[in-house]
């Protein structure tokens, strides 16, 4: 008997010992928002193993509604709050995450480069020029064998971050008369949109991919993996650049971020920085910023320990390893500094 009480003691100290090993239990949660910074998220929450994360796009517009309804831990927006949005109504802080271009992208295989000013492009989507060969286009491209076609504007019909920095950038580059900024096209430009309007990322990405000869604005992830030709863009240097990883980050190392987190750009900016931080022509100017959304009044203390962790793990560990490979661009210097400062105060 004494031996059986013995055995049995001993399982149950070894039961209690393993009880005591085990990790605290792993939360789920969600966020929402930007389709943009969608690849990068869902890259990350592939390797991400201390909580279950899930990530429905949907639109910076959805994000931003989402996150001040309650909805999610945490939203995700290529744009901040604006005037007329409901805004939370509980204390929270913007975090930048991750950077990188938009590329004006183009489903026409044969034209293997195109050059475009701010004001051609900015033409091109009023619908003002519409045929490949326009004198327009021929005039920036001499020697280029224009096809006689009509293009195709394709527009992110929903409200988007994407058309939010899209239009600043044609407002400050090509008209301040023509372009405001503004989360929706059609407000942004002050008419009836002109061609065919895609929801979220992937519907931009897959009208261009069905119609021949179209046009629109996309992140540079999706305009690779799908192969779309991408415009050189003409800067405030007065150069035709490509998007690419390097030529974007070129150009953000000379823009200013805030104390809050929000980077104030201007496109107009004749140099931007090599990697060195030597002056520098060769950088592409069409660049945003996507941000994450994060409570701080403690208020909603399990869910938000869980999306500060995630978000850390976005800033500090995966943009870094794996936003290069898909055309995002990582902070790193006063930025991550900042980013991560924004970060501390969630709770």
């Amino acid at each position: 008997m004494r031996k059986f009480k013995g055995i049995m003691l001993a399982i149950a100290l070894v039961a209690v010992s393993l009880v005591g090993a085990q990790p605290a239990s792993a939360d789920s949660i969600s966020g929402s928002g930007s389709s943009y910074a969608g690849k990068m998220f869902r890259e990350c929450i592939a390797g991400y193993t201390k909580d279950t994360v899930a990530y429905p796009d949907g639109g910076s517009g959805r994000g931003k509604r989402d996150f001040a309804g309650g909805i999610t831990a945490f939203g995700a927006s290529d744009s901040l709050y604006g005037a007329s949005e409901s805004k939370p109504r509980f204390k929270f802080t913007y975090i930048p995450v991750v950077a990188g271009p938009i590329a004006v992208a183009y489903n026409a295989p044969a034209l293997k480069t195109v050059r475009m000013s701010p004001a051609l492009i900015g033409d091109i989507f009023l619908g003002r020029v519409t045929m490949w060969n326009d004198k327009a286009i021929a005039a920036e491209n001499k020697g280029v064998k224009l096809p006689a076609q009509k293009i195709t504007v394709i527009y992110r019909k929903d409200n988007s971050g994407t058309t939010n920095n899209f239009s600043n950038w044609l407002s400050q580059t090509a008209s301040k008369t023509d372009f405001k900024q503004n989360d929706s096209w059609e407000a942004a430009t002050g008419q009836k949109a002109v061609g065919i309007g895609g929801n979220t990322t992937s519907g931009v990405k897959a009208e261009l991919q069905k119609i021949p000869f179209s046009i629109g604005y996309i992140d540079l992830a999706d305009a690779l993996e799908a192969k779309f030709g991408t415009v050189a863009v003409k800067n405030g240097a007065g150069r035709y650049v490509k998007p690419t990883v390097a030529t974007a980050r070129a150009f953000l190392a000379a823009q200013q971020m805030k104390a809050t987190g929000a980077v104030v750009f201007d496109y107009n900016k004749a140099a931007g920085q090599d990697a060195s931080k030597k002056s520098t022509t060769n950088f592409y100017s069409v660049v945003l910023v996507a941000y994450a959304m994060a409570r701080t009044d403690g208020s909603d203390a399990g869910r938000t320990r869980a999306a500060k962790d995630f978000l850390n793990f976005v800033v500090n560990d995966c943009v870094p390893s794996k936003g290069a490979k898909l055309g995002y661009v990582a902070f790193s210097g006063s930025f991550l500094t900042t980013a991560n400062r924004l970060l501390a105060t969630v709770k």
